[in-house]
C-alpha cells in the first residue's frame, strides 16, 4: 500500500504539470460525474450546499475538470483552502479560476461562507487534516481520536445547509471519477457543543469510507494524528 501511495502521488504531481498543455476536449473524457443527481436534491432545498471532502485521488485536476462540465454553476462553486508551496498554488489557482472556481482562504472563512450559502453556492470544505488551537474538536477518524474541524458543523447547525459527502479517485483504466453521495441528516439534540461533536463524527465516519474504498489514493503523507499543540502522536 506503501508503495501504491507514492506511486499515487507521484502519478498525480505529472498529472498537475501537463494538465495546462492537454485540450480541454481531452481532459473532459478523462474525467467524469457520477451521481450528481444527490447535488441536484441537496441545491434545491434553497439553502446552498456544503461539500464534505478530503484529499482523495488527484482532487486538483480532476475537480476542475467535473465542474467546466456545469456551465450553470459556474462561480457559484468555492473551496476552502489553504494555500499550497512555492509554484504550485498559483497553477491550481489559476486552474480553478479557468474552471469558475472560487477559492476562499481558510482564515476567516466563516462569514464569507454564509454570504454564498445566502447566494445559493456551494462551498467545499476539505475536512481530512489536523485542526489546531480551538478550531477544533476531538473525535475519532480510523479508530484514533483526531482533532478535526468544527466548522462545517457549526456552519450545517446555523444555516441548515445540506452536507454532501463527494469524493475524486483514479478507475482501473486511469480516468478521474468525481461521485456524490446522498446528503446526510444533520444530527440536533438541542445541546449545541454535543451536536458540534457528533456531526464532526459523522462527518469523519465518511471520510473513512471513502478512505477503505481506495486507501493507495488517500493523502497518507499529511499527519493527520497530532495532539493539541500539533506534535504528531
Amino acid at each position: 500500500m506503501a508503495q501504491a501511495s507514492y506511486a499515487h502521488l507521484l502519478r498525480s504531481i505529472l498529472e498537475m504539470a501537463r494538465a495546462p498543455f492537454i485540450p480541454p476536449e481531452r481532459l473532459a473524457q478523462i474525467v467524469r460525474v457520477e451521481n450528481v443527481e444527490a447535488g441536484l436534491r441537496a441545491a434545491a432545498r434553497g439553502k446552498g450546499v456544503l461539500i464534505l471532502t478530503g484529499h482523495f485521488g488527484n482532487w486538483e485536476v480532476a475537480l476542475p475538470v467535473a465542474i467546466a462540465g456545469f456551465p450553470n454553476w459556474q462561480g457559484r462553486i468555492h473551496i476552502v483552502r489553504k494555500p499550497l508551496p512555492f509554484m504550485l498554488d498559483r497553477i491550481v489557482r489559476r486552474r480553478f479560476d479557468r474552471a469558475g472556481i472560487k477559492v476562499i482562504p481558510h482564515r476567516g472563512a466563516v462569514r464569507t461562507v454564509m454570504r454564498r450559502l445566502r447566494e445559493g453556492d456551494a462551498v467545499v470544505f476539505v475536512l481530512d487534516q489536523h485542526a489546531g488551537g480551538t478550531d477544533g474538536v476531538l473525535v475519532d477518524f480510523m479508530g484514533v481520536p483526531a482533532y478535526t474541524f468544527r466548522s462545517l458543523a457549526v456552519l450545517a447547525l446555523a444555516t441548515g445547509a445540506p452536507v454532501l459527502p463527494g469524493s475524486c479517485y483514479r478507475d482501473v483504466n486511469g480516468r478521474h471519477v468525481v461521485r456524490f453521495e446522498e446528503a446526510l441528516e444533520t444530527i440536533k439534540t438541542g445541546d449545541l457543543a454535543r451536536d458540534i461533536r457528533l456531526n464532526t463524527q459523522l462527518y469523519n465516519q465518511t471520510l473513512e469510507r471513502f478512505v477503505y474504498r481506495h486507501p493507495e489514493q488517500w493523502f497518507w503523507m499529511h499527519r493527520r494524528w497530532k495532539d493539541a499543540r500539533g506534535r504528531p502522536l
